[in-house]
């Protein structure tokens, strides 16, 4: 009955033409409504759909050229369509290209060499007026940086000769303008004339008028000619300059003991210990000892504990004793910055003569070595020598 009733059917559907077309009707509305209501069987179908179109596009050749037309044909529209398309689609091949370009040496070979032939063989009007005036400008820039420069060092030159005139019109005379107030030697252009009536007035007071004039009583009359301008400033406005004579400033005789001390003692015995780098500020065939000098870099100042050094020295044998010393920066460094024979015994003595005469050494308090103890060996090892 079953085969009977689909015979029938089969027939009926072939030959009736509204039964075929209801029928075709009937299934795609079944259909459609499994596709959306149905989610097993919407992935079956996407999948054998997909799988399908794959397949056909592998191996049917009209099929696959039909699609790629197809997908060129919507990109082309939609990048004439669409601007937000159109840049990111820029966009992308740029950084594509500059990608390839940098990244294979082949292709970025290739598209210089490209360049070059098309920069070569286009030879058009235009571009060979444009290279002559590329020339022409480049010709006009580089005369005009050879101009440039032979000006430059043409004023470097001039401003050379004019400086080193003013400077030798300066050192023709030496420091022999002695200052009136302070009694310093120096040169023309630091001195100014002294005009008595300048500092003393008439409406001033007797003890002002005589506080002034004592400051030019230690001059001979043929001094009285010249004056510094700080100590002008000063007794114009009824001071005492700090470097005047009345002061009572005098440079003081260095102690014996500090006189001898060399290099590294005197360091041993410095509070702070300046490190610095110190170059030849001219360069030439002199000595580098008539070279004027100067600093570069950082200066570094190192407090000393003084105290600490004097006593952490080897106590010494005699007098004359000397030990080898290392100066560093810092003890953990290895580089040594100074290497000297020193005498433990000067060492002392300068750091006790800075005690008495100097303020910055008045807490410093180092105790006395007992000069005996050399002197009390010596006659233990004579009287064990006798007996």
């Amino acid at each position: 009955m079953k085969s009977q009733s689909k015979i029938h059917w089969f027939n009926k559907y072939n030959n009736d033409k509204s039964f075929r077309n209801k029928a075709k009707s009937r299934s795609k509305h079944v259909l459609f409504n499994k596709y959306h209501n149905n989610i097993n069987f919407r992935e079956k179908v996407k999948t054998k759909s997909n799988n399908h179109i794959l397949n056909t596009y592998h191996n049917n050749l009209d099929f696959r050229k039909q699609v790629i037309a197809q997908s060129n044909m919507n990109i082309l529209n939609k990048y004439h369509t669409n601007s937000d398309f159109r840049n990111k689609y820029k966009a992308n091949m740029k950084s594509q290209a500059l990608n390839r370009y940098y990244t294979d040496n082949s292709i970025r070979l290739k598209i210089i060499q490209r360049a070059l032939n098309s920069y070569h063989s286009n030879n058009t009007l235009m571009t060979r007026k444009s290279r002559q005036l590329y020339n022409q400008r480049r010709s006009i820039l580089k005369k005009y940086a050879s101009i440039q420069s032979h000006k430059c060092t043409l004023k470097h030159s001039n401003l050379y000769k004019q400086n080193l005139k003013e400077f030798r019109k300066i050192i023709r005379e030496g420091p022999d303008y002695v200052r009136l107030s302070c009694g310093l030697a120096l040169f023309r252009n630091q001195v100014i004339p002294f005009v008595k009536d300048k500092y003393i007035k008439e409406n001033m007071s007797y003890e002002t008028k005589e506080h002034i004039q004592s400051y030019f009583m230690h001059s001979s009359s043929r001094e009285l000619k010249w004056i510094c301008k700080s100590c002008s400033d000063k007794i114009k406005k009824r001071q005492m300059s700090s470097r005047a004579i009345m002061n009572k400033l005098k440079v003081c005789n260095v102690p014996s003991e500090l006189k001898k001390l060399n290099n590294l003692e005197k360091h041993l015995n410095a509070l702070r210990l300046p490190f610095m780098k110190i170059v030849n500020l001219t360069s030439g065939k002199l000595s580098s000892r008539f070279l004027q000098k100067g600093t570069k870099g950082p200066l570094h100042c190192v407090p000393s504990d003084v105290e600490d050094t004097a006593t952490t020295l080897p106590r010494p044998v005699d007098k004359s004793m000397m030990v080898r010393l290392q100066l560093k920066r810092r003890l953990k460094y290895k580089a040594i910055w100074e290497e000297q024979l020193v005498n433990p015994n000067d060492v002392r003595d300068a750091l006790f003569v800075l005690t008495k005469m100097h303020p910055g050494y008045k807490k410093i308090k180092i105790n006395d070595i007992d000069e005996n103890y050399l002197t009390s060996d010596q006659e233990k090892t004579m009287t064990i020598t006798l007996s």
